[in-house]
């Protein structure tokens, strides 16, 4: 008669999930190479707007009686608006959203480049002295030594900002009540200008469109003016 042999009852130790197995690890991994390569390859795609004109030679004067022209200019990147310091509606706003600008563009520093800068146009340029340019930046607080104001003759104005940038710039029309109350139709967007001089695009003023200028103005002045 055989007896029956008994064994203890044991439960196997599961089996370990090879680590390259494992979900977790799986996709951690994939979310790293995601984060260093997708940069790259968005950074290889990304291009900006093509050169659309060329300013080619001018002169003006800024808010602190200096020259300001294609040769003070030439391999920097800048960004160009329009206001005249009398403006009752749309200026003190639209420059504003200008000022905010430079505040997305100041970690741009390197021996080898000058940083990016903003070139505000007058279309009144009759009124909109030197003397009076500085005194309005300083009123709104936006006197800043990468920000210039400027004017000058308004036949050289008009011919560089409505011949050459291709910008809006009307005359000066008397409004409703009389006095000293006038409008100067002008353009209400930003233009961005390469290490050129060539004009690269135009810009509304709403936040969206101030950020793909910026990211337009950054690129150009981190990989250079492209063909």
């Amino acid at each position: 008669m055989n007896e029956a042999t008994s064994t203890p009852s044991s439960t196997a130790p599961a089996a370990k999930t090879p680590v390259y197995k494992n979900p977790f690890v799986i996709a951690f991994v994939a979310g790293a190479v995601a984060l260093t390569i997708l940069p790259l390859m968005q950074y290889q795609v990304m291009r900006a707007p093509p050169p659309v004109a060329s300013l080619g030679t001018w002169q003006l004067t800024d808010q602190d009686g200096k020259t300001i022209s294609n040769e003070t200019l030439k391999g920097q990147v800048w960004i160009a608006s329009f206001f005249f310091s009398r403006c009752p509606s749309i200026c003190p706003p639209q420059q504003q959203a200008f000022s905010n600008i430079l505040t997305h563009v100041d970690d741009l520093r390197s021996p080898e480049k000058p940083p990016i800068r903003l070139v505000s146009f007058s279309v009144d340029p009759e009124f909109d002295t030197p003397a009076v340019l500085d005194a309005y930046a300083r009123k709104n607080g936006w006197k800043n030594p990468l920000w210039s104001f400027v004017s000058g003759d308004e036949a050289t104005l008009k011919e560089l900002l409505v011949k050459r940038m291709f910008v809006e710039v009307g005359d000066k029309q008397p409004l409703p009540g009389g006095g000293d109350l006038f409008d100067i139709s002008h353009a209400a967007r930003f233009v961005l200008i390469d290490q050129n001089g060539d004009v690269r695009g135009y810009w509304e003023t709403d936040e969206l469109a101030r950020g793909n200028l910026i990211n337009a103005a950054r690129l150009i002045w981190k990989r250079g003016p492209q063909p």
